[in-house]
């Protein structure tokens, strides 16, 4: 059995320059995703719920369950996303009470843009971090999100 780590001993301004850190991080990516956010009208998850839509096999409840929120706000995005032409339903073959979400050609290529811009944005922001201090900081995000230590990459 492997000894647990010791935790670490962080000063209140340490502590307080994490929770800044952590806090305002999404600021910069809601900018990254802004055009496409204003180009179709998006709620504040629009261009992330796009993220997640691959060829039909997400239902509004997986969407619910990631983001951490009501069914009805996801809902009242989903109907932005349909109006603006970027998502549609797909019955589910098997269980035809379901509906996945599946993206329409336009969606598609506002995905594409939208992870372009993101990509660029960490690249560019980041690009003096090694890829394993990366990938540390984003298990350790990770972890703060799912509420302790995880096994990730």
């Amino acid at each position: 059995m492997s000894a647990k780590p010791k935790e670490p001993a962080l000063s209140w301004d340490e502590i307080g320059f994490l929770c800044e850190g952590m806090s305002f991080a999404s600021r910069p990516m809601q900018e990254a995703t802004r055009n496409i956010t204003e180009e179709f009208s998006l709620g504040p998850r629009g261009a992330w719920i796009l993220g997640l839509i691959d060829n039909g096999h997400i239902y509004p409840l997986d969407i619910t369950n990631v983001f951490r929120i009501g069914r009805s706000l996801i809902s009242a995005e989903l109907a932005r996303l349909t109006e603006a032409g970027l998502i549609t339903s797909v019955k589910n073959p098997q269980d035809r009470r379901r509906t996945a979400l599946a993206l329409t050609p336009t969606g598609k290529d506002a995905r594409r843009r939208a992870k372009a811009q993101l990509a660029a944005l960490v690249l560019d922001r980041l690009k003096d971090y090694s890829r394993e201090e990366l990938l540390l900081c984003a298990r350790i995000l990770h972890d703060w999100r799912a509420n302790g230590p995880s096994e990730g990459p």
